[in-house]
């Protein structure tokens, strides 16, 4: 072949990924991916960030995914690496913020002849009984062991990573690392395109700008999948030409920026503020839902109210009007031609009816004494500054910020709908990775609770060792505070150890070496907590820093008792009618 140029396997895959836009590739060395390891440095512009471990690095993947807007790429060895990577994995499936995991695999003659290798589990191993552990939780995968499809099969699976937006898997054996492929293929971009059926997606866009035409009150409901499936800013611009009042769900919190005139208010169900649930449930007639994720946490424990005769989903899998599903339609090529045709027409569309932007009420008023749940959470909302990108965790946290108004074009972040506790502290290193790539103008700020944090606290010494410089609020209330409330309020196994001495965290990761500076400051007092957070310097954010907050162990956000208090409400209503179920049976004589 004239045109055939090889390259190294590794290498090709390196420069695709590179292709992407995606500059670096985090995980952890082991012995079956390092020689793959050192085709990295050979691609121009890509760097390598090492993890602590490959459970951190899963996490760093995720939120490098929901910052960049690429996926994220992480590589771990087969076996132990890859197995301590899962629960990531099934976290970012769980929450559509997929990455590109690579395993580094033994050779294939070991596979065949079932060498009793480490890493391996019994005698005669099935070396692949790992990759069948990832099935449920991968959009894609290629087993790279076949000369002839190696390149096709690397492409496939990074096309499957952009369009599904979910995890996609690459097993590498050791010995296919240097397999000469043809660079030439590099020169053909990868299809990320879209749109299958451009003519029921027109179909769909019709529908849709008909029933908006016709509606008196339509509005918007910016959800989650909009974010995971970068269009935020297609979003933002529909909600600026169109006018109409624009909520955001809890995980969707950021999607419309609240500084907008447009802003309603973050719609939860039964959990939201005054007013707003009454807004989008009775007072629109028309909801128009863009990327749906309806979890129990993302509903206000399921008490969204919407009638299907009122919506308008757009989502990856479908699009629905009025309960009219079409299946396999992508959201995004619609939701791009619905957005072209309002910049073409915007008048043809306008309401009469003025935007209801619903006042956020200041929960607590106080002004000085000890914190609570009820002061920070509001008072952190108020530190953010136009750009910053926040990072808040599973716990009380992910409850209690959602109360907080944010700056203009803030990113915020939460993994409610997976909780994994301690997730944020490497989703946190993903993001601060994405947001150097991207030139980000703004802070990278991670809110982490004390027993979140212990475990995965280690991650931090990565941001110093990359010259990274968070803002990190540690909310200190004495152990996994979310469990007390769901259950065991003084249960010993909801404790975690309090002798921690988290002013020597930073220095002892090391940041107090020479020209990497560190802050540590606390606060358990309103007055305290202002001082800090009206300091230039804190603002300025210039160097690490971190602010323990000290509240109450049983102090939790009223969404997180609302919620709890709903949850038991059902079980107790299923349990009841579990009771009479079977009081009847007995009545029957079934089991006599």
């Amino acid at each position: 072949m004239s045109n055939y140029k090889p390259i190294p396997l590794g290498e090709y895959l390196f420069r695709r990924i590179k292709s992407l836009g995606i500059s670096h590739i985090l995980g952890c060395p082991g012995d079956f991916n390092l020689t793959l390891l050192d085709h990295i440095y050979n691609v121009e512009g890509l760097k390598w960030v090492g993890c602590c471990n490959e459970l951190n690095g899963a996490y760093a993947a995720d939120g490098y995914s929901r910052v960049r807007d690429l996926p994220g790429v992480l590589i771990t060895t087969y076996g132990v690496g890859e197995l301590s990577a899962m629960n990531g994995v099934a976290g970012a499936y769980a929450e559509h913020a997929g990455f590109i995991h690579i395993v580094g695999n033994t050779a294939r003659p070991l596979q065949e002849n079932k060498i009793m290798i480490h890493h391996t589990l019994e005698a005669n191993p099935d070396h692949g009984v790992y990759r069948g552990m990832s099935e449920p939780i991968r959009a894609a995968s290629a087993f790279l062991n076949d000369e002839a499809t190696m390149a096709s099969e690397i492409d496939r699976v990074l096309i499957t990573a952009i369009k599904t937006r979910l995890p996609v898997y690459l097993f590498v054996p050791t010995d296919v690392v240097e397999t000469p492929l043809n660079a030439t293929r590099l020169e053909q971009p990868l299809d990320l395109n879209l749109s299958t059926k451009p003519d029921v997606e027109d179909l769909i866009v019709k529908k849709i700008l008909d029933a908006i035409e016709k509606s008196e009150k339509p509005c918007i409901l910016g959800d989650v999948l909009a974010k995971r499936h970068a269009v935020t800013n297609e979003t933002r611009r529909l909600i600026q030409l169109a006018g109409y009042p624009a909520f955001s769900t809890i995980l969707g919190k950021g999607l419309v920026d609240e500084t907008s005139p447009e802003f309603g208010g973050l719609y939860n169900g039964s959990m939201s503020f005054p007013g707003i649930k009454e807004a989008v449930e009775n007072h629109a007639d028309l909801v128009l839902n863009i990327g749906p994720h309806l979890t129990s946490s993302n509903t206000g424990a399921f008490t969204r109210q919407i009638p299907e005769n009122k919506v308008i989903a757009l989502h990856p899998h479908y699009c629905s009007i009025f309960g009219e599903r079409f299946e396999g339609i992508h959201f995004v090529p619609v939701l791009k031609k619905i957005v072209a045709e309002f910049e073409k027409n915007k008048d043809k569309y306008k309401k009469q009816n003025s935007v209801t932007r619903f006042e956020i009420p200041t929960i607590d008023k106080s002004t000085s004494g000890p914190l609570r749940q009820s002061y920070i959470w509001q008072r952190i909302g108020r530190f953010t500054k136009a750009d910053d990108i926040v990072f808040v965790e599973v716990g009380t946290a992910q409850f209690g910020m959602p109360d907080a108004s944010l700056a203009s074009n803030v990113q915020y972040e939460t993994q409610i709908y997976w909780s994994s506790i301690g997730y944020t502290v490497g989703g946190t290193l993903g993001a601060l990775v994405a947001a150097r790539e991207k030139g980000n103008k703004g802070r990278v700020i991670l809110v982490v609770g004390d027993g979140s944090l212990q475990m995965t606290v280690q991650e931090i010494s990565t941001y110093i060792r990359n010259g990274f410089t968070p803002t990190i609020f540690l909310i200190n209330n004495d152990g996994y505070t979310i469990e007390r409330e769901i259950h065991g309020p003084e249960q010993q196994y909801n404790d975690i150890c309090t002798s921690w001495d988290h002013m020597k965290m930073l220095e002892f990761f090391g940041g107090r070496q020479k020209n990497f500076q560190s802050r540590s400051v606390q606060a358990r007092t309103i007055e305290e907590l202002e001082a800090i957070l009206t300091d230039s310097e804190f603002i300025k954010s210039d160097r690490i820093q971190v602010c323990e907050i000290f509240v109450p162990r049983l102090d939790v956000p009223w969404v997180l008792r609302n919620q709890v208090d709903a949850h038991k409400a059902r079980v107790k209503a299923a349990a009841e009618v579990q009771k009479k179920t079977w009081d009847g049976l007995v009545l029957a004589g079934a089991f006599t």
